[in-house]
């Protein structure tokens, strides 16, 4: 029975975020993009529950305050290093939610992630993945970017400037695959490997340092964007 109740809420979870990428299709309505003290992704028409959060993150934020307007939830993704004694916690990514009558109303993250994509941009990046292709056997999503202009989206020097060194670099024969990974910061004086894990990947053309695709991984879901079209 607890099996069923489990199996039955998380399907509710998918159902919710598949109607999001839905939602990407008309952004206009859906959504509302704001440089006010950040990146704020806006939810005209909200969808996501709070409790969606804390299953997708694995764990409740760090804090919870209220700030007039609902309750600001805080995460923070500890960005991870392979080797070495890394960069400190400047490329950390704190990420901040607001909640109304317990349903997710904004998503707010760093002012440094609009140093090279603005906000135009942006609404096409996310437009784009509202036609995504959906696996649901492999809980995956694949898009391609509709824009118009190649110069917009951002390179590889762009990248490491927005999030640092990677954690690891593969080189192919025509390209170079850039990888970020972060744990959830969680109170405790480590952060633990295997409670929750993101992973972003950024595969780039090895002559031109162009993007060609850019790729998330997060709670057994992957969104890809591939930019190879422009």
């Amino acid at each position: 029975m607890l099996l069923c109740a489990i199996l039955l809420l998380t399907g509710c979870v998918y159902m919710r975020l598949y109607k999001v990428q839905n939602q990407l299709n008309d952004f206009d309505t859906n959504f509302e993009l704001s440089d006010k003290g950040g990146l704020v992704l806006i939810f005209l028409n909200p969808v996501l529950q709070s409790g969606d959060m804390v299953w997708l993150m694995k764990n409740s934020p760090l804090r919870k305050e209220n700030n007039g307007q609902g309750e600001l939830w805080t995460y923070i993704f500890e960005k991870q290093y392979l080797t070495g004694a890394g960069e400190g916690h400047v490329y950390d990514i704190p990420i901040l939610m607001l909640m109304q009558n317990e349903m997710v109303k904004e998503i707010i993250f760093p002012e440094r992630f609009l140093k090279y994509i603005s906000i135009p941009l942006l609404k096409k990046m996310f437009s784009s993945m509202g036609e995504a292709e959906i696996n649901k056997l492999s809980k995956s999503a694949s898009s391609i970017f509709r824009g118009s202009n190649p110069e917009e989206i951002p390179g590889i020097e762009n990248i490491v400037d927005t999030l640092g060194k990677p954690y690891s670099i593969e080189e192919e024969d025509e390209t170079t695959k850039y990888t970020y990974l972060y744990y959830l910061k969680n109170g405790a004086s480590e952060p633990v490997s295997d409670y929750f894990e993101f992973e972003t990947e950024f595969v780039f053309d090895k002559e031109s340092k162009s993007l060609e695709e850019a790729r998330g991984k997060i709670r057994g879901l992957t969104m890809s964007l591939d930019f190879t079209s422009e």
